[in-house]
């Protein structure tokens, strides 16, 4: 394994090419991401279908992750064109556009009542800072602080506790509904407020029978307050720093940053960090010092995995950005400087698996090379996991969605494979699997995790040592 931190691939226009998205996979992408609020519902079809059939040939397991809206707004531009705003120059919101007038129409339109007088907005990602000096039934006046341009269909931000919206867009609805088209395996949603925004979605997919994982996107201030409830309710947590950094203070989001991951290490649920880890990479063949010392923090923050957006997606380098990135991940983690978190074992899998790793941290003269764990939902491997260990994590389960779901998973390799036995019994074929990883010697030893009934969920009960 050259690297145990995964890397999310955002799929666009520059990277949608078979030729592009099997370089990108022989360069280290583990799961590609589907940004939803762009392009048509076909294209995504078309080229999710086309990421799995690339990962099938290659022999590798690749997780799909599909991003929706949320209650995010976003701006509508006269004939989808830019528009050119200066310092103390007038934008206008509105349900239509006006001659010799600026004006964007935002989406969706119910957003207008939650913009009040005196309120500041933000647009391009937070670069253009407005604030509303007027408002009527139809239109609303915007003073913008500075110049800019402003692109169609960006996000709009408003530094609110009162967002209102339906934590599910129109949009969103009309995708879910054909979910069955797509298959994926992780479904993002934006600007989650509380557990019950997750409970609606969740209750959403368990109609329609999916199994799909949901991850929340952490990017405004309630979300923050209530981070526990959003974490122990979620099945990943990704760390939107780009509209976070709008929401909060910028001098806070290293400490925000800092305190998810060790968050969902502690609740042994997969965190993303994600937006402009590697941002100049999308114009450059080189990233900045800034940016290389971004994605090794992240990597030492103990972060599972690291994200692309428009680096792949409409950036002009997206194999080599992938490369890069691998290659700070490989060297940080072997540097060995992952931070340490305290960890409270509760169940009897948590103290099983902590009793695993105390036998590999203490005893270096059996030459541990990797653990090899037997799971059915996956809990098991992500709980072995989150101790961030530098020794390869082998997972075998005859579930496909767990082999998917742990795609996410820092250091885990999954394996899918039947068993007709209801007892364990170790397979003489696993070795080669794991000859794969890591290169085995004659004496070597392989940490074993398991049950007496493997293929019972929540029933692992035993540790073993394998001598190679």
């Amino acid at each position: 394994m050259n690297k145990k931190t995964k890397i999310m691939a955002t799929v666009g226009p520059a990277s949608e090419s078979e030729e592009v998205l099997t370089q990108m996979m022989e360069q280290g992408v583990n799961i590609f991401r589907f940004n939803l609020k762009h392009n048509v519902f076909e294209w995504h079809k078309k080229t999710i279908n086309k990421v799995k059939n690339i990962a099938s040939k290659l022999g590798i397991e690749v997780g799909i992750l599909i991003d929706l809206q949320g209650p995010e707004i976003r701006i509508e531009t006269d004939k989808g064109e830019d528009v050119e705003i200066e310092a103390e120059e007038s934008l206008f919101i509105g349900n239509k556009f006006i001659k010799d007038k600026k004006v964007i129409k935002i989406d969706p339109v119910l957003a207008i009542k939650n913009i009040k007088r005196e309120d500041y907005v933000y647009l391009n990602n937070g670069e253009l800072k407005l604030k509303v000096i007027k408002k009527s039934k139809k239109l609303i006046e915007l003073k913008s602080e500075s110049s800019g341009i402003i692109k169609n269909r960006k996000s709009l931000n408003m530094v609110s506790e009162n967002n209102n919206l339906p934590i599910l867009a129109e949009r969103d609805l009309e995708v879910l509904a054909r979910l069955n088209l797509i298959n994926p395996d992780f479904v993002a949603l934006s600007f989650v407020r509380n557990k019950k925004d997750i409970e609606i979605l969740k209750a959403l997919l368990q109609k329609i029978d999916n199994k799909i994982k949901v991850v929340s996107k952490i990017e405004n201030l309630e979300a923050l307050k209530n981070i526990n409830e959003i974490i122990k309710i979620s099945d990943g947590i990704m760390i939107a720093r780009g509209d976070l950094g709008i929401e909060v203070p910028i001098r806070e989001l290293a400490f925000w940053q800092k305190k998810i991951i060790d968050l969902c290490r502690k609740e042994s649920k997969p965190v993303i960090v994600a937006t402009q880890m590697l941002g100049s990479m999308a114009q450059n063949l080189q990233p900045t010092r800034a940016e290389a010392t971004d994605v090794s923090n992240a990597v030492f923050d103990g972060t599972d995995v690291l994200m692309l957006s428009e680096e792949t997606s409409t950036g002009k380098h997206p194999v080599r950005v992938v490369k890069e990135m691998s290659s700070i991940a490989s060297f940080c983690e072997n540097a060995k400087e992952i931070r340490d978190i305290t960890i409270v074992t509760e169940t009897p899998t948590e103290v099983l698996v902590d009793a695993a790793v105390k036998i590999i941290l203490n005893n270096k003269n059996l030459k541990i090379k990797a653990a090899v764990i037997f799971t059915e939902s996956g809990n098991t491997a992500r709980i072995f996991s989150r101790y961030r260990l530098n020794v390869p994590i082998v997972a075998m389960t005859d579930e496909q969605e767990t082999v998917k779901g742990l795609t996410m998973s820092y250091g885990v390799e999954s394996y899918f494979k039947e068993f007709n036995e209801t007892s364990f019994r170790m397979p003489k074929s696993l070795i080669k699997n794991i000859s794969k990883i890591v290169t085995l010697n004659t004496g070597d030893t392989l940490l074993v995790i398991h049950g007496n009934n493997w293929i019972q969920s929540g029933a692992t009960s035993d540790i073993s040592l394998v001598t190679v």
